[in-house]
């Protein structure tokens, strides 16, 4: 998942990394690859032999959260907030361009939690997503307990909070 836009690397990496995993952990595979990248990000996965349903953007991102067991993706801020929210482990692999570099910011709290596991853009090959995809594909407690701790780390109560702090704040 590369927000709206799609993330031009991860539609590159991941279909490599998909294909160098052994078959009986090949995960099934629902990849978001932004505004007009479907069409060639699904011919990369048929190229390499990875079975992905591939859409330009998800509609119905609870349903997806609901589906998935683990979330390969950027690291933005409500991204950050729906996967704790939905209590998802994940592979963050955050924009490094991003304004203040705040994507691995967001990134590193998850995963020094203990909810994701963060992979460097510069320095992530197919190779390397390969290896921790297979570690946390074949460790399904670990993924149980990624997912927990995700959980744990949501906030659904935020606004209510920030609305009265604020409130408090304007009554002195």
């Amino acid at each position: 998942m590369g927000g709206s836009l799609g993330a031009e690397p991860l539609n590159k990496l991941l279909p490599e990394a998909l294909a160098r995993l052994p078959q009986d952990i090949q995960p099934e595979v629902f990849h978001q690859s932004g505004k007009n990248h479907d069409a060639v990000t699904a011919e990369r996965y048929r190229n390499v032999g990875v079975e992905a349903q591939v859409a330009p953007f998800i509609q119905n991102m609870a349903q997806a959260y609901s589906w998935a067991d683990l979330v390969v993706c950027r690291a933005g801020a409500l991204t950050i907030s729906e996967l704790a929210a939905a209590g998802l482990p994940s592979l963050l692999i955050p924009l490094p361009h991003a304004i203040d570099d705040h994507q691995s910011r967001n990134a590193d709290y998850l995963a020094r939690e203990g909810a994701a596991f963060v992979m460097p853009q510069a320095t992530t090959g197919a190779a390397e997503m390969a290896a921790r995809l297979k570690e946390v594909l074949m460790q399904p407690e670990q993924l149980n307990s990624m997912a927990r701790t995700a959980r744990s780390l949501a906030k659904p109560d935020a606004t209510n909070t920030v609305v009265n702090v604020c409130v408090e704040v304007a009554h002195g």
